[in-house]
């Protein structure tokens, strides 16, 4: 897979696990919504990694060297702290650590009694600060295609899929981008693809 596409690739799936995540979060699904949200987050990390190696070593990140990294939050957000001099905000470790271990608790022999308090605001600020960043990292050339939020599956989305979804009683991605979501009008996307 060419460099260009995999890093596409990441932002698109990234963008559609974070609609996922919300969707659920919204209607109170928490045991599915969290590890959907931290899903998005390990592919915005490593596409975070793939664009840090690529500027700062000329190094091609392949899906093999991702893979090391496995579904771990925690060993991501500690690479991309030690690679990235960007600052983040303290109460991400807590969050991230929340993700992981909702994450890995996705199966009932993991189940133990828990009580969670969950914030999908939380999720929609986290997500923006680190997809603005993201894509402020991608080369001049693939920038603009990275700020059509859901790249290439949000493409699919023609108007008669959005009919279908809509007369089945869902909503289409840019109206779960926008319900209810605080963060949405700092979110650098470019509108008139939605």
């Amino acid at each position: 897979m060419s460099s260009l596409r995999a890093r596409i690739g990441y932002l698109g799936i990234a963008d559609f696990d974070y609609l996922s995540a919300r969707l659920l979060l919204l209607h109170g699904f928490v045991s599915t919504g969290l590890p959907k949200a931290a899903e998005a987050f390990e592919k915005l990390i490593k596409l975070f990694l793939i664009l840090e190696a690529k500027i700062t070593r000329n190094e091609e990140l392949t899906t093999r060297n991702l893979k090391e990294y496995g579904h771990d939050l925690i060993t991501l957000f500690g690479a991309l702290k030690t690679k990235v001099p960007a600052t983040f905000p303290p109460e991400w470790d807590e969050y991230l650590k929340l993700l992981q271990e909702s994450y890995d608790r996705r199966y009932p022999e993991h189940w133990r009694q828990v009580q969670i308090e969950v914030s999908v605001h939380e999720l929609d600020s986290a997500y923006t600060y680190l997809r603005n960043n993201v894509i402020q990292n991608f080369p001049p050339e693939e920038a603009d295609r990275a700020r059509h939020f859901g790249t290439f599956i949000y493409d699919a989305y023609t108007p008669q899929l959005r009919e279908v979804v809509e007369r089945l009683g869902g909503k289409p991605p840019d109206q779960v981008l926008r319900q209810s979501n605080q963060s949405f009008e700092s979110l650098d996307i470019e509108p008139s693809r939605l």
